[in-house]
């Protein structure tokens, strides 16, 4: 997709400048990474959470989150990354954002475990950025056509150039010709999620500001409010091969069990005795 709207630009533009102002992937990628950590360390800054803290967990988080996402990709897929190992190499794939979700907290805790400090308002503050995430990040699939919806007729969908993911599989699948340029119509799912990133940005910095719950909710709140986002969204998921638990799929099965893990921490923080514990 990013070569063609490159072409497509550059040509109505007379000029080749669209090469260099539409990213690759990665560096959405880095740039989305970026600006995650500097607001959050930013708002850890207006809070007077230390900086020592808010920046050695964001390392933390980054590392095993980076590990993460390449574990779950390699467990969901494994029978391919046996055939083709190399695939786990790749800077613009073989990833999984629940690895890297997962992965990012594991971190996150861990540090606050091994430094022996409470980690809710961190948690709390992370939780208020991490909207920046699939805001942002989610362009780079729709560049890599990677994660593409389902076949649709609405004026907005969007059609892959010859040789992309959504082409292949179209192909493969027998609804398409492969000798056709383009792939047939789909949702851009990926851009759902973008709209879904902002939508969590501005309501999660609202109630961190608001400062409305107990330490530890908003946490719970935010990823029980993106996993049942993610559980909607992944109806409009066209991509067959991202593995499947039954007759839902895996990123279905997840928003489940995490959406029951919010609910049950935000019970648990709702049944104890609350006291106000200083901030280190």
């Amino acid at each position: 997709m990013r070569p063609r709207i490159i072409d497509y630009l550059n040509h109505i533009s007379g000029s080749g400048i669209f090469g260099y102002l539409i990213p690759d992937p990665a560096v959405i990628y880095a740039i989305t990474l970026g600006l995650g950590l500097l607001l959050f360390i930013r708002r850890c800054n207006s809070r007077e959470l230390e900086f020592r803290h808010s920046s050695g967990m964001a390392l933390w988080a980054v590392l095993s989150g980076m590990i993460g996402a390449r574990l779950f990709f390699l467990i969901q897929n494994i029978g391919m990354v046996i055939e083709n190992p190399s695939i786990l190499y790749e800077i613009n794939g073989a990833t999984v954002s629940f690895g890297a979700y997962l992965g990012g907290i594991a971190g996150f805790t861990g540090y606050c475990i091994v430094r022996k400090i409470p980690p809710w308002n961190y948690l709390d503050t992370a939780a208020s950025a991490l909207g920046i995430g699939p805001m942002i990040g989610r362009l780079a699939c729709f560049l890599n056509g990677d994660d593409y919806g389902t076949l649709s007729n609405v004026a907005w969908a969007v059609r892959y150039p010859h040789g992309s993911y959504p082409f292949m599989d179209q192909v493969a699948s027998g609804k398409l010709d492969p000798m056709s340029d383009l792939s047939l119509p789909v949702h851009p799912v990926q851009l759902y999620c973008c709209i879904k990133g902002l939508l969590l940005l501005v309501l999660f910095t609202y109630l961190w500001n608001k400062q409305l719950f107990r330490p530890g909710v908003l946490f719970f709140l935010f990823f029980m409010s993106y996993s049942v986002c993610r559980f909607f969204l992944e109806f409009f998921r066209g991509d067959e091969d991202r593995g499947w638990v039954g007759p839902i799929s895996t990123g279905q099965f997840m928003s489940l069990i995490i959406i029951l893990i919010s609910v049950a921490g935000i019970i648990l923080i709702g049944r104890k005795k609350y006291k106000t514990v200083a901030v280190s």
